[in-house]
């Protein structure tokens, strides 16, 4: 059931973000027209992070604790030619780093475990199915989401990040990967929000 819900988000994100772009089967045959060479202009990709409401996505900074906590992911390309980034997975292209009192918060075990064996087993390179987002100019496009943490109530089974949090204000950002599996990352704005009783 917890698959079956993660899936159906995804579906749902991957079919917002196709719906704003009508010339989807242009975009794939100009892939090759622009190609990777454009991701290296990293510099004219602005990264921008938000919290928001779960299952609605409006803009939200203050959760209960239990509550899961979504963010949304927004590229803006500033140059003034399209170009396209790479969509796979926050495991491979997103590093949050969440932060309270100044103190840097760890991942879960089960978090970093995926990291380490995705290092070792190359699972980005061999087994998953990235797709490139076309990234027009000066037009913010929401490209991915992480979970920072899950619904403790009803979890959807989600891939979150971290563990429960308690009471107090947070700092986050994300490292950015604009390639599917490797490559240099990009910093993203730093946001706070408020976990509350």
């Amino acid at each position: 059931m917890a698959k079956t819900t993660m899936i159906l988000l995804l579906i749902i994100c991957a079919l917002s973000a196709s719906a704003g772009n009508p010339r989807r089967s242009d975009l794939r045959e100009s892939q090759q027209e622009l190609g990777s060479a454009d991701l290296t202009k990293q510099g004219a990709i602005k990264v921008t992070i938000s919290t928001v409401s779960p299952m609605q996505g409006l803009p939200r900074s203050r959760y209960r604790v239990g509550e899961q906590i979504p963010v949304n992911i927004r590229l803006t390309n500033t140059s003034t030619q399209p170009t396209y980034a790479c969509v796979s997975s926050d495991l491979y292209q997103d590093l949050p780093r969440l932060t309270k009192n100044g103190d840097l918060l760890p991942y879960t075990k089960w978090q970093s475990d995926l990291l380490r064996n995705d290092g070792k087993d190359q699972t980005c390179q061999n087994y998953d199915l990235p797709e490139r987002q076309l990234l027009r100019s000066n037009e913010p496009t929401v490209v991915d989401f992480l979970i920072v943490v899950d619904d403790s109530q009803l979890p959807t089974g989600a891939q979150s990040w971290y563990g429960s949090l308690t009471p107090g204000v947070y700092e986050l950002s994300i490292q950015r990967r604009f390639d599917c599996c490797d490559g240099p990352m990009v910093e993203s704005n730093k946001i706070s929000f408020e976990v509350v009783p």
